[in-house]
């Protein structure tokens, strides 16, 4: 969701158990809603085979610039992306009673991030929100899920207004719950993605397509060169079989599942690929985790050479989002714990050959930068952050 980067072959060395952190962060804003930040766009780092040489700790520092009150209960945000240096949205969920819900949608326009939950269709304000991702300011997507029964679907903004389209009824037979991702591609174009298939929108008709995995992120490098990850069982017919981690990559013909490195977990995971982000056709990597019988994560990661899929080496929690920033440092969101305790999220930070822990002012499970990285913005819990370099403004 949003651009989605990649560092080169890494060996990571951080703490095992509580990802150390090295860094402390900015505070907060005053209470409130709104919060001013204006950043600039710059080129894009080049990915190469080895990582960063030479580029510096970080030096910039997080800081919270919207935090969304809640209703009765806390608000979340689930996912976010942006265009440009004035456009970005981040959506989510904000729970009430026992069993309600209402759309959470927040919107940057270059000055400030502010709800506008009110300008989306009747039948799409008392649901969550769970992913988006845009290709332009005219051509936004988000998956609106009911999961209280009502009724599921997507959103689309064409830059003017938002219409809301259910879910198709052949798309709700085969997987009731609907997408788990989507992505937006130029020419007004769009990918959705769910438990084995895919189904394209070309900017005048759907069409549908298997694809061998169930599929949790996805992205695009151009219309023909598509990469998804999520899962996979072993042995379909098996309804005891563990879940794998899974890629699949379209051609612009069909979708292929793209071998992985064997893995020895352990018979209590539950594993898969979360978030997936690409530079180039030779560099692209894949992150996710799977669970412990202690109740705590371990971390997956995988990097596309252009040629096979290879293992890296990433210690700390359930990886869930990566980005890279202004400075060429690759940012990781890991979560360690079950729990939701805030000291259960950190970032992974990697410059110059070394990789440390740091503690952003809120917890981040999704990240999105621009080319260039900058701006890099986060979503985590209720709270939006941002990472500035030193003289950023």
């Amino acid at each position: 969701m949003g651009p989605r980067l990649a560092a080169a072959t890494l060996a990571m060395v951080v703490a095992s158990a509580g990802c150390s952190v090295v860094s402390a962060t900015g505070g907060e804003p005053s209470p409130g809603d709104r919060v001013s930040s204006r950043p600039s766009p710059a080129d894009l780092p080049s990915a190469g085979t080895s990582h960063t040489p030479g580029a510096a700790r970080p030096k910039g520092r997080w800081r919270v610039v919207y935090r969304q009150k809640g209703l009765d209960h806390d608000a979340r945000f689930l996912d976010i992306a942006a265009t440009g240096e004035a456009d970005a949205w981040a959506v989510g969920e904000r729970p009430f009673g026992t069993d309600g819900h209402e759309a959470l949608l927040v919107r940057w326009d270059g000055e400030h991030w502010r709800r506008v939950t009110k300008e989306l269709p009747k039948a799409a304000r008392h649901v969550t929100l769970t992913k988006v991702d845009a290709s332009d300011p005219g051509n936004v997507w988000v998956i609106a899920e009911d999961t209280e029964g009502g009724e599921s679907g997507l959103l689309h903004f064409d830059g003017r207004r938002w219409s809301f389209t259910p879910h198709p009824a052949s798309t709700s037979e085969e997987d009731p719950a609907g997408p788990s991702e989507v992505i937006a591609l130029s020419g007004g174009q769009a990918w959705t993605f769910g438990d084995r298939w895919a189904r394209h929108f070309d900017g005048r008709r759907w069409t549908s397509q298997s694809i061998p995995i169930v599929t949790h992120a996805a992205v695009a490098l151009s219309p023909r060169d598509i990469w998804a990850v999520g899962e996979a069982d072993p042995l379909p017919d098996d309804a005891y079989a563990q879940s794998e981690p899974a890629v699949a990559h379209f051609d612009g013909r069909a979708w292929q599942r793209m071998p992985l490195p064997a893995l020895s977990l352990p018979d209590s995971s539950m594993s898969g690929l979360s978030a997936v982000l690409a530079s180039t056709t030779d560099e692209v990597w894949a992150v996710g985790g799977y669970d412990t019988a202690d109740g705590t994560f371990r971390p997956l990661s995988y990097r596309w050479n252009g040629t096979a899929w290879q293992a890296v080496a990433i210690e700390g929690g359930r990886l869930t989002g990566i980005a890279r920033d202004s400075g060429g440092v690759m940012w990781v969101a890991c979560r360690r714990f079950v729990s939701e305790g805030a000291d259960g999220y950190r970032l992974l930070a990697g410059a110059g050959g070394r990789w440390s822990g740091v503690a952003p002012s809120a917890p981040v499970t999704a990240m999105t930068a621009l080319p260039g990285g900058k701006p890099l913005w986060a979503i985590g819990q209720n709270a939006i952050t941002e990472y500035r370099q030193p003289g950023e403004q």
